[in-house]
């Protein structure tokens, strides 16, 4: 792999990690062919997944497996919600980009409450604009609406980081 040393290999935690990933995803596939389709179980798979690598980032605080531990939680949580839950159309596919845009924003608080070394901001973008959507989605009508005026947004954003500079620069004078 790029950026890896000649010869470097990954160490027993991260065997582990990826051997009971292999575990759980043939105990899935097992449990989706004796349930014959009965059951669906794919929204339940992605989010133990999710869980897993979570597990993983508490045991081992590799920033590496929180990011997909938090994007698979949230959307395995959304799918599964939006199974056990029957819904209009749009509320459905709202539930979850509501769970995928609340696994991106856990990546952050997680990394906030642990205070890992690479803690980032960057979650909060998608994070924010797919909660954002998915919420409006869950409402429904006037909610939906509103997201044609996304460049309202932008443009307030805009105005606030500008204000933010410009301030920042005049006290530093």
């Amino acid at each position: 792999m790029a950026g890896m040393a000649p010869g470097a290999r990954t160490g027993p935690r991260d065997q582990l990690v990826f051997a009971t990933i292999l575990i759980v995803l043939g105990i899935a596939g097992f449990a989706i062919q004796a349930t014959e389709g009965t059951v669906d179980v794919g929204g339940i798979i992605v989010l133990l997944i999710g869980l897993f690598l979570l597990g993983a980032f508490a045991y081992t605080r590799q920033y590496g497996y929180l990011v997909p531990g938090g994007i698979m939680t949230g959307l395995g949580a959304g799918i599964a919600l939006q199974d056990a839950v029957r819904l209009t159309d749009d509320s459905s596919g709202g539930v979850i980009v509501l769970g995928l845009g609340l696994g991106f924003v856990s990546i952050w608080v997680i990394g906030l409450l642990v205070q890992v070394a690479q803690h980032h901001w960057w979650p909060l973008i998608p994070g924010g604009i797919l909660t954002i959507v998915g919420a409006a989605l869950l409402v429904g009508g006037t909610a939906v609406d509103m997201l044609d005026y996304w460049y309202v947004v932008l443009i307030g954003i805009g105005v606030v980081v500008l204000a933010m500079a410009l301030f920042r620069g005049r006290s530093a004078t």
